[in-house]
C-alpha cells in the first residue's frame, strides 16, 4: 500500500507536468544562414555557455542530427599530468562526407578558464572552412568582427524551430546491492521543460525518489526500511536588463524524511548582478531578495503542537563567482527567515576556490557552515535507533558544517606529451 501511494502521487506529478509542456510549433526551416553545430562534450570543463558567447557565429543545436557540423571533443591524460584534447569535426546535411581533426595539449594544473579558452581557439581554427562555404565569410579573416549592431547573444528570433526552443529531458535511474544479510536498491526520475530567450527563462520539472534498506540480524529477523519523496514546480524568471531580473517560483510534493505529507511554497524574487550578464561565465556578483510563503501538512505532529501550517517566509542571497586564468573562486551567503516568529531562522555559507600558486603547484578549499534554528518539521518525540542509523527521519540540530582541503603538485617534465592509454583499467 505505502508504494501504490507513492505512485499515485508521482502520477500526479506527472500528469501536471505533461498538462504544462506547451505544443509543438510550427515546422523547421533551414533559412538561417549560421552554422549549426551540435557540441558533444563528455568530460568537465566544457562550459557550452562560454563557448555561445565566444562563437556567435555559430547556431548551436541541441541533438546532434539537427547540426551541419558534429564537434566531438575527447581528452586523454598525458605523461606529465596534463590533457591531451582532440576536437574531431563531422560533417553532416550539406557537409556530409568532410572530416576534420584538429589537436590541443594543456600541461597540468591548467585552471579551468585557460582549459575552455584554448578549446574555443581551437573550435574557431576548426569550423572556417565549414563557415567560407556560408553567407558571410566576408566577417572572416583571422579572426571574426561581429557587426557593431549585432546582438550580444545570437538572434533566435529569426529561427524557425519546430520545438519553438523547448528543450525537454526524461531521466530515470535504478540500482542496487546484495548480500546475505543486506540488500538495498533506489529508484528515481526526473522530468523537465525548459525554454530559455535573452528575455524569458521558463522552467518546469518534477522528480521522485524510493529507498529500499534490508537487514538480516544475529537472531535471524529482519528489519526493512523505506524512504520516499517527490517534488514538481515550474519557475519564470524575467531580464528586466543587463543586471536586473524578477523571478516567480512554485513547487509541491512530499518528503517522508522531512515528516511532510504534503508541502507547498510560493515565492517573489529579484536579482541583481553587479557585473552584466554578457560576463556571467566569467564572473558574477549577485544580490537576491525573495518573499512568500510555504504550506505543509505533517504527517506526524511536530514539536510545536502542529499538523499543518502556513507561513510567510523571507530569503536574501548574496553570491559571487569569478573564473580567471589564476583559478576558480565562487561563494554565497544564505539567510531564511520566517516572518511568524523572530527566532526562526537559518544562516549559512558555503564556498569553492582552487587557485594555480606557481608553475605545479595548486590548493583547493571548501567549505560550508550554517547556523540553523528553523526546523519547523521535526516530529515530536525522540527518534529510535533505526531511524538515526538508517537515516529515515532529519534530526535536531543547531549548526552544519562541512568542509575540505586539497594540494597539488607536479613537478618533472611537461614536454612528455604522448599519449598511451594502455592497460588503464588495472589501475595504478
Amino acid at each position: 500500500m505505502p508504494i501504490l501511494r507513492t505512485l499515485r502521487r508521482a502520477g500526479l506529478v506527472g500528469a501536471l507536468l505533461v498538462s504544462a509542456l506547451p505544443a509543438v510549433a510550427i515546422a523547421q526551416s533551414d533559412r538561417d544562414p549560421r552554422l549549426r553545430v551540435f557540441l558533444d562534450c563528455q568530460f568537465g570543463g566544457c562550459d557550452r555557455n562560454f563557448f555561445i558567447n565566444e562563437l556567435p557565429f555559430a547556431l548551436w543545436t541541441q541533438d546532434r542530427l539537427d547540426g551541419d557540423v558534429h564537434l566531438l571533443i575527447t581528452r586523454l591524460g598525458t605523461a606529465s599530468g596534463g590533457g591531451a584534447y582532440t576536437l574531431t569535426f563531422l560533417g553532416q546535411r550539406r557537409f556530409a562526407g568532410r572530416v576534420d581533426t584538429l589537436t590541443t595539449q594543456l600541461p597540468p594544473n591548467t585552471t579551468e578558464d585557460v582549459r575552455r579558452r584554448e578549446l574555443a581557439r581551437i573550435m574557431k581554427l576548426g569550423l572556417v572552412p565549414y563557415l567560407t562555404r556560408l553567407p558571410g565569410q566576408e566577417r572572416f579573416s583571422v579572426a571574426y568582427a561581429v557587426p557593431k549592431d549585432a546582438p550580444a547573444a545570437p538572434d533566435l528570433s529569426t529561427v524557425q524551430d519546430p520545438w519553438n526552443l523547448w528543450v525537454y529531458r526524461l531521466r530515470a535511474n535504478g540500482g542496487g546491492s546484495a548480500e546475505s544479510r543486506a540488500s538495498n536498491y533506489e529508484l528515481t526520475s526526473n522530468v523537465s521543460a525548459s525554454r530559455v530567450t535573452e528575455a524569458w527563462k521558463v522552467t518546469f520539472w518534477g522528480g521522485q525518489e524510493y529507498r529500499f534498506n534490508r537487514f538480516k540480524l544475529s537472531d535471524s529477523t529482519e528489519r526493512r526500511f523505506i524512504l520516499r519523496n517527490a517534488d514538481a514546480g515550474a519557475r519564470i524568471v524575467r531580464s528586466l536588463s543587463d543586471h536586473w531580473s524578477v523571478a516567480g517560483r512554485a513547487n509541491a510534493g512530499f518528503t517522508e524524511f522531512r515528516n511532510q505529507d504534503l508541502y507547498g511554497s510560493l515565492e517573489a524574487a529579484a536579482e541583481y548582478n553587479l557585473f552584466p550578464w554578457q560576463e556571467a561565465t566569467s564572473r558574477q556578483l549577485l544580490g537576491i531578495l525573495s518573499i512568500g510563503g510555504r504550506y505543509f501538512d505533517y504527517r506526524e505532529e511536530t514539536i510545536y503542537g502542529q499538523r499543518t501550517e502556513f507561513r510567510p517566509v523571507a530569503r536574501a542571497i548574496l553570491a559571487g563567482e569569478s573564473r580567471q586564468t589564476w583559478g576558480t573562486i565562487d561563494a554565497a551567503l544564505r539567510y531564511t527567515k520566517y516572518l511568524h516568529d523572530a527566532r526562526t531562522y537559518s544562516l549559512g555559507f558555503n564556498g569553492r576556490t582552487n587557485i594555480r600558486l606557481t608553475r605545479g603547484l595548486s590548493i583547493e578549499l571548501r567549505g560550508e557552515a550554517a547556523k540553523v534554528n528553523d526546523q519547523l518539521f521535526l516530529a515530536r518525540g525522540s527518534a529510535s535507533d533505526d531511524e538515526v542509523l538508517t537515516r529515515q527521519r532529519a534530526l535536531a540540530t543547531a549548526y552544519r558544517l562541512n568542509g575540505g582541503v586539497g594540494i597539488s603538485f607536479t613537478f618533472g617534465s611537461i614536454y612528455n606529451s604522448l599519449v598511451n592509454p594502455r592497460l588503464e583499467e588495472l589501475g595504478n
